[in-house]
């Protein structure tokens, strides 16, 4: 979602650096005080120090996920795109922020990237375009996805776009109610709050 609007003025690799809440690490088998199995987050705000800490840093799955993906907008006889995804954890709880730099292959202003991104989502009710930077509080506990912080260098060859989700919500819950809503007939965004 935030290269897709940008898919005929790529010129490089792509490059997303995304912070995960320590919830996207997921949890590990354990056992309660009464014996009963549960589940234990493999990452704590404790054991980051209150810091981030980085992983997989290259060959990540969402790379290719991603390329494939793109790759399928693309008209055919074009090489596949790649994406270069660098993902950390961070010491809060939910919530995805990542920060996209695209080189371009032609020169493109903020408010030309900004037109391209409302084309591409002005029928998506989950999507929500802002000028400022999303923060983490525009994107806890919300069932959309933000986009902003637009901004070309200054000359004119490369864009940086910051995007946010709440990773169990939009990312998960509210993704399988629209999934099941669309497999069962029923409206796409029906049961979501919108």
């Amino acid at each position: 979602m935030l290269i897709a609007p940008l898919i005929k003025h790529i010129g490089g690799l792509p490059t997303v650096f995304g912070l995960s809440g320590y919830s996207g690490a997921g949890t590990l088998p354990a056992t309660d005080p009464d014996g009963r199995p549960t589940t234990v987050p493999k990452v704590t705000p404790e054991s980051l120090k209150h810091g981030v800490k980085p992983y997989s840093l290259t060959d990540h799955i969402h790379e290719r996920e991603a390329g494939f993906h793109l790759s399928e907008l693309l008209p055919s006889g074009v090489s596949p795109l790649k994406v270069a995804f660098i993902p950390a954890v961070a010491p809060w709880f939910s919530g995805i922020i990542s920060t996209a730099s695209i080189p371009l292959n032609g020169k493109l202003s903020a408010r030309e990237v900004i037109a391209l991104f409302e084309e591409k989502y002005k029928d998506n009710k989950l999507v929500q375009i802002i000028k400022e930077v999303p923060q983490l509080p525009a994107i806890e506990n919300k069932h959309t996805w933000t986009v902003g912080g637009f901004q070309v260098h200054s000359e004119g060859n490369r864009v940086v776009i910051v995007g946010g989700l709440d990773n169990l919500l939009k990312g998960a819950a509210t993704q399988c109610m629209q999934n099941l809503n669309l497999a069962l007939g029923y409206d796409e965004y029906e049961g979501i709050p919108v």
